[in-house]
């Protein structure tokens, strides 16, 4: 009796032993996640660093001081999102749509965002040093004061976007769109603008002008130029455009 009841014992505290995460001797993969409709959601100040929101809907949600330090979110709509502030350093964004998003002070380093959907979105003061972001459509957008060393934006839309005041040093915008952009007060040392036409665009004050690469970039007769500075009208082959700054 005394050896049953001994085995019924340790078969009991076998049966409560908390379960080991593994499967067939293997680490179960386990990734947290809020995939799917989170439409106006307040994640505010969460920590989802890490997590998989890919694909899914976030538009018109929370997010201010978000913790989302590499947070997959391929092709996820963040459209009219409040993260301000939100650090979302290394985030993988490709193709994500933030179009009229607030991300304003918001520390964006490395992000990979090719493709990204950025229209009308508040970026003021944003820190994108190193961001990945060939194609993107930043239409419109509010990109003053914003820290971009060394982002890419090759190909990307920038009509109408507003870079004032921002640090553009290193950053490559060849082949982009400007049309209408403003660059006032820019520090565009070593910046990139190879094939970039400057059609009714505002690049006065910008520093570090002969330090950039302007190679076949051109400018229409409304563009507003630094004093000193000349490129080419959009059309003719060498005829420099001596434009006043305005």
């Amino acid at each position: 009796m005394t050896r049953l009841v001994y085995a019924l014992l340790v078969a009991s505290a076998m049966s409560f032993a908390p379960l080991s995460a593994k499967a067939q001797s293997q680490p179960v993969a386990w990734s947290p996640g809020y995939a799917g409709a989170c439409g106006e959601c307040d994640l505010s100040g969460k920590n989802l660093t890490g997590w998989s929101l890919a694909g899914g809907n976030y538009s018109s949600a929370k997010m201010e001081y978000a913790f989302m330090r590499g947070v997959q979110a391929s092709n996820a709509n963040f459209e009219n999102a409040d993260a301000t502030s939100a650090d979302m350093r290394g985030a993988i964004l490709t193709s994500a749509r933030f179009s009229g998003a607030s991300l304003s002070d918001a520390r964006l380093q490395g992000i990979q965002a090719t493709g990204a959907d950025f229209r009308s979105a508040n970026v003021r003061g944003a820190n994108l040093q190193g961001a990945l972001l060939v194609g993107a459509n930043f239409a419109s957008a509010d990109l003053t004061a914003s820290r971009m060393e060394a982002a890419d934006l090759s190909g990307a839309n920038m009509t109408g976007a507003w870079l004032n005041e921002s640090i553009l040093t290193g950053a490559i915008f060849n082949g982009a769109n400007m049309t209408g952009a403003q660059l006032r007060n820019a520090m565009i040392q070593n910046a990139s603008f190879k094939d970039v036409r400057f059609i009714d665009a505002d690049l006065t004050g910008m520093q570090g002008a002969e330090f950039a690469d302007f190679e076949g970039a051109c400018v229409s007769l409304s563009t507003s130029l630094p004093a000193t500075f000349t490129l080419p009208l959009c059309g003719t082959a060498t005829a420099p455009a001596a434009i006043a700054s305005k």
